[in-house]
């Protein structure tokens, strides 16, 4: 079952889980929204490029406010293109996707130049 929509955090909390938890495998489940596939992105845009964001393929998390599907504590929805991008960006690649909304993700090391803000204490040696 999913976790990640719940969060008020989620890529907080899948920084966390590959710094403090994950030593090799994550097997990843989310609830999905939107069209399946994402677009093409360039590695930087300018600053006046907005037309972007437009595209329905753009990694999107739609934020909930009140209640969606009754819960409220599903805040977040997000696209295919979006979970994918959190999960690289956290630190994980993505070995396949067995079904719809479950990836399977391997470890993989952050360079220091994409790491998050907050500085990484790990709690076990990798081996």
């Amino acid at each position: 079952m999913g976790v990640l929509y719940h969060l008020r955090h989620p890529l907080l909390a899948l920084d966390l889980i590959h710094e403090h938890a994950a030593r090799d495998l994550l097997v990843f489940q989310s609830m999905l929204r939107g069209v399946p596939d994402g677009v093409p992105l360039a590695d930087d845009y300018p600053f006046a490029e907005t037309q972007i964001f437009d595209e329905p393929g753009y990694p999107k998390l739609h934020f909930v406010e009140r209640r969606y599907a009754g819960d409220a504590t599903n805040w977040w929805i997000p696209n295919r293109a979006c979970v994918t991008a959190m999960l690289r960006s956290a630190g994980f690649s993505i070995e396949s996707q067995p079904e719809e909304e479950v990836f399977i993700c391997r470890y993989r090391e952050v360079p220091a130049s994409s790491q998050a803000a907050y500085p990484p204490r790990r709690k076990y040696d990798r081996d």
